[in-house]
């Protein structure tokens, strides 16, 4: 602080002899927080404001009990109403309950982060995953990647991993897979696109599909996606 060109100044002043009662006044006419110099001028102004700042911070929004938008029904639970009659009432204005779950010391954002997180974060990247961290360092080490999928396939494992994004985890990677095959492949309806491609009109192979109690419109879908 003692060295900020916006503060140094009034460290100049006190450092001088005159009372830090004056410089505060010079501080106040200049419109700067007069407080400042109560703080520790060898540290910066940001690292000593850190600790009053700490329900701000990140911009996170104030601690959900002081949000003006939930301020009051941590008031109500003050006045003795029980939480179930508190969350109604959040209900009946169009607000989440779970809300009163939370921390009321913490911002709402600052607690929705972590779920957010939770979202994509559907495990340890493949290449720090316990079950196949060791075939990533075997291929670090300079092993052919056949080599080291055939050793997965020796422990049972799906050699396909080694494949997907060694940053991203397994799960993240498998959810776009678990949606099943291709229309067109799919044991259901496999056949009624075999006979769109032996040139059967697809009125007939739809009629084929009513015949057969299915959904004939499947064949206006993309028969490249499940």
């Amino acid at each position: 602080l003692k060295d900020d060109p916006k503060y140094e100044k009034y460290y100049k002043m006190t450092k001088m002899g005159l009372p830090k009662d004056v410089a505060k006044h010079a501080m106040a006419r200049d419109k700067m927080d007069p407080s400042i110099l109560d703080l520790d001028p060898e540290k910066s102004l940001k690292s000593q404001l850190k600790p009053t700042e700490v329900q701000g911070s990140g911009d996170d929004g104030p601690p959900l009990k002081e949000d003006p938008k939930y301020e009051k029904y941590y008031k109500m639970l003050k006045m003795g109403l029980p939480k179930d009659a508190v969350k109604h009432a959040m209900v009946r204005d169009q607000h989440d309950p779970s809300i009163l779950d939370l921390d009321p010391e913490k911002s709402l954002k600052s607690q929705q982060k972590p779920k957010e997180g939770e979202d994509g974060d559907d495990g340890p990247p493949l290449k720090e995953d316990p079950k196949y961290v060791k075939y990533y360092k075997m291929m670090k080490m300079g092993l052919p990647k056949e080599a080291v999928k055939h050793a997965m396939a020796r422990d049972q494992q799906d050699p396909r991993i080694l494949d997907l994004d060694p940053e991203k985890s397994l799960n993240s990677q498998l959810k776009p897979k678990d949606d099943g095959p291709p229309l067109r492949e799919d044991p259901k309806y496999t056949k009624y696109f075999k006979m769109l491609k032996m040139g059967l009109p697809k009125e007939a192979a739809k009629h084929a599909m009513v015949r057969d109690q299915l959904d004939p419109n499947i064949l206006d879908m993309d028969p490249e996606k499940s």
